[in-house]
C-alpha cells in the first residue's frame, strides 16, 4: 500500500510539473506533447479491446491507428479542419469494420481503430483546441481544476456518506451520494475559477456550463469504467507507475474539453 502510494507520488511530481508548464506555455509546444500523451492512450485503447494479454511492449501492429489519432491532436493546433479529417478517416475505418465482408480482413481491428480515433483523436483534440481559444490558457486551467474538483468532491462524499450504488454493474465503488457531492464541487469550482481568472463572463453565462462540466466528468469516468470492464482489465495499462494508464487519468478529461471548447467558442466568446 505505502509503496503504490509512493508511485503515485513520484509520478505526479515528475509529470504533473511538466504537464502544467506546457499548457501554460500553449502553442506548438503543449500540441506536440498533447500528441504525445494521445498517442499513448491510443495504443492502450486498442490493446485493450483487442489483445489484453499481450504485452504492451509488443503492441506496435497498433501504431498506424494511434499515430493517426496523435496526429488529429497535435495538428489541430493549426486549426480545427483537421478534426474533420479525422472523423472522415474513422468513418471510413468504421464502413471497414461494419461492413458484411472480411475481404479487407478481420472487421474487428477496423472497427476498434475507428472508435479510437474518436475517442482519442477527435475528442482528444479538445484539449489543443481549447487552449488556442481567445483566453484558452484561462479557460483550459478552469476545465482541469474544476474536473479536479468534481472527482475530489465525489470520492470525500462518497467515501463520507456514500450508501447507494450509482452504477453497480459498471462501477460497483460509485454512489449516488458520491455523484451528488461531485456535481455540486464541480459546478461551485467552475463558477469561484471563473471569477478567479476574471474571464469576463457573467454568472447568468457560466450557469450552464457549471451544471454541464461536472456531469460530463463523471460521464467519462463511467464510460471508462465500462470499457475496462469489457476490455476484462483493471487499469489501461502500467505506462504510469502507481496510476495504471494515460486512459486511466484522461477518462474525465476527454468528455469535459469538447463541452468546454465548444461552449466557449459558440457561447461565451
Amino acid at each position: 500500500m505505502n509503496s503504490n502510494l509512493a508511485l503515485r507520488l513520484g509520478t505526479a511530481a515528475v509529470g504533473l510539473p511538466m504537464v502544467l508548464a506546457l499548457a501554460y506555455a500553449g502553442g506548438w509546444a503543449f500540441a506536440i506533447a498533447a500528441g504525445a500523451i494521445m498517442f499513448l492512450a491510443a495504443l492502450e485503447f486498442q490493446h485493450g479491446w483487442l489483445i489484453p494479454s499481450m504485452p504492451m511492449r509488443d503492441a506496435q501492429q497498433f501504431v498506424p491507428a494511434a499515430f493517426a489519432s496523435a496526429s488529429v491532436v497535435g495538428y489541430a493546433h493549426q486549426g480545427p479542419a483537421i478534426v474533420w479529417l479525422g472523423v472522415a478517416l474513422a468513418a471510413l475505418l468504421a464502413a471497414a469494420g461494419y461492413s458484411h465482408t472480411n475481404r479487407l480482413g478481420p472487421r474487428r481491428p477496423f472497427r476498434v481503430m475507428s472508435w479510437c480515433l474518436v475517442y482519442i483523436g477527435v475528442l482528444g483534440s479538445a484539449l489543443v483546441l481549447t487552449r488556442d481559444l481567445d483566453g484558452g490558457r484561462d479557460w483550459f486551467f478552469i476545465a482541469i481544476l474544476a474536473t479536479f474538483a468534481t472527482d475530489t468532491g465525489a470520492y470525500a462524499v462518497g467515501r463520507a456518506i456514500g450508501r447507494h450504488p450509482l452504477a453497480p454493474r459498471i462501477s460497483p465503488k460509485k454512489t449516488r451520494e458520491g455523484s451528488a457531492g461531485g456535481l455540486v464541487a464541480g459546478a461551485i469550482a467552475v463558477l469561484a475559477l471563473n471569477q478567479a481568472f476574471d474571464t469576463g463572463a457573467s454568472l447568468a453565462m457560466m450557469l450552464p456550463l457549471a451544471i454541464a462540466l461536472p456531469v460530463a466528468g463523471q460521464a467519462g469516468d463511467l464510460f471508462e469504467s465500462w470499457m475496462k470492464r469489457r476490455m476484462g482489465v483493471k487499469d489501461a495499462s502500467g505506462l504510469l507507475p502507481g496510476h495504471g494508464g494515460f486512459m486511466d487519468r484522461l477518462d474525465s478529461v476527454l468528455f469535459v474539453m469538447p463541452v468546454v471548447y465548444l461552449y466557449v467558442r459558440f457561447v461565451v466568446l
